[in-house]
């Protein structure tokens, strides 16, 4: 484990930046966030594979969490309730720095999102760990979530995804191709657009019109 809850404290978890629902801004105690951190682990299976640490309510069922293990370890994951969980941002301090200026500036925490996700430093061991959950059959929830972390160059993982019978696999994939299109990825594109589920195929648009236009 790369982190436990004492070192959250020292980096910031200390109640700052808290009660501003109304910019989705609520960053929890130490305290809290161990408390709901426990409730999270014992359903949410992001949390319980990433070792994950909540660490802020802002009363919308959305939280960002804090990775503690894993390829993607170090880096803060907005966990979604009904849009796309990923990574958003690389560090702790990353996250924090996103906070403070959402309370300057007065304006939504989510929003300031970057649009692409950081990608995992150690790529072969993301690649792994999505074979591993796709040979486990435990739902798409863990893959969605750190597909946008991929740097989308391995041709064979892509494949299998798109194909995978769980339709939401195949439409991350196109939805990760459009925000990084690279010409290497346009079979993979092509395999969106054949897909028999319209939410693939819809996804493989969007990836072909950003393939195009790079020429």
């Amino acid at each position: 484990m790369r982190c436990g809850f004492g070192c959250l404290a020292d980096d910031g978890m200390d109640g700052s930046f808290s009660d501003m629902e109304e910019i989705e801004l609520n960053l929890l105690s130490i305290e809290d966030a161990i408390d709901m951190t426990w409730q999270f682990r014992d359903f949410h299976p992001i949390v319980q594979a990433f070792d994950g640490f909540v660490l802020d309510d802002p009363d919308t069922s959305n939280h960002h969490v804090y990775l503690a293990s894993g390829p993607l370890a170090g880096t803060v994951l907005f966990l979604c309730h009904d849009g796309d969980t990923r990574v958003v941002y690389a560090s702790l301090s990353e996250f924090l720095d996103a906070a403070e200026a959402a309370e300057r500036d007065y304006c939504m925490l989510p929003d300031a999102h970057p649009t692409l996700s950081p990608m995992a430093s150690d790529q072969a061991a993301l690649g792994r760990l999505i074979r591993e959950e796709l040979e486990a059959h435990e739902g798409a929830t863990i893959i969605t979530s750190v597909i946008p972390s991929m740097h989308l160059r391995d041709l064979s993982l892509l494949r299998r995804l798109v194909e995978d019978e769980d339709f939401f696999l195949g439409q991350a994939v196109g939805i990760a191709i459009a925000k990084r299109p690279a010409a290497e990825l346009r079979e993979i594109a092509d395999l969106c657009l054949r897909h028999r589920h319209p939410q693939v195929v819809n996804a493989g648009r969007r990836a072909a019109a950003a393939l195009e236009r790079l020429g």
